[in-house]
């Protein structure tokens, strides 16, 4: 009787034993998508030239933007009703993000159609924290070529896009949508959360 008892224990205290240990022992981790993991292809961007093809691994690299860092990368180039918009969505990752070291908003304004004054004049009604959210002016042909070429984004994308510490596209945010930018926070908050349990 006391070998069966002993039995049908094991039998149930094993896989509870195993339970509790990967809980109280493991870490959770949640992934988002890294974008051009296998490059990026011919069809990707057919009118796009400027674009290295490779099947390997896709990296941003472009001397204006920070490096080490997870950046969120935001393009205007016309002053117009959804420009303040946009300005108070981006303040939103501003809110969430501002005292995180690693982690830098930048909007990229193209001097042919505006100036960064365009966009700081918002300044009494959006907060701009200057040592998070950079606006940097750029003639037309930089502009574009951080954009198009750099990022990956056709010339009717106005997405934000997300790039991790790694130098890669973690994803494209539409934040004339509520529900994108709230993606984009919470996307944002995983590579934190990631970054910090390696």
């Amino acid at each position: 009787m006391n070998k069966k008892v002993v039995f049908i224990s094991a039998i149930i205290g094993f896989p509870i034993a195993l339970i509790a240990f990967f809980q109280l022992f493991s870490e959770p981790r949640l992934d988002i998508p890294v974008f051009y993991e296998a490059g990026v292809k011919r069809d990707t961007l057919t009118n796009m030239p400027c674009i290295e093809r490779s099947a390997e691994q896709y990296y941003v690299k472009n001397g204006n933007l920070p490096v080490a860092m997870h950046r969120v990368v935001h393009f205007e180039r016309l002053d117009g009703p959804v420009l303040k918009t946009r300005l108070e969505e981006l303040e939103r990752i501003q809110d969430r993000f501002y005292n995180e070291e690693k982690v830098v908003l930048t909007s990229f304004v193209n001097a042919a159609g505006m100036s960064a004054k365009d966009v700081t004049d918002y300044s009494q009604r959006i907060q701009f924290m200057d040592g998070f959210w950079r606006i940097n002016e750029l003639d037309s042909a930089s502009w574009a070529d951080l954009k198009y070429c750099d990022l990956v984004m056709s010339k009717l994308d106005n997405r934000v896009v997300l790039i991790d510490s790694e130098d890669r596209i973690r994803g494209y945010f539409n934040i004339m949508e509520r529900s994108e930018t709230d993606r984009l926070i919470d996307e944002l908050g995983i590579l934190l959360t990631n970054k910090e349990l390696q």
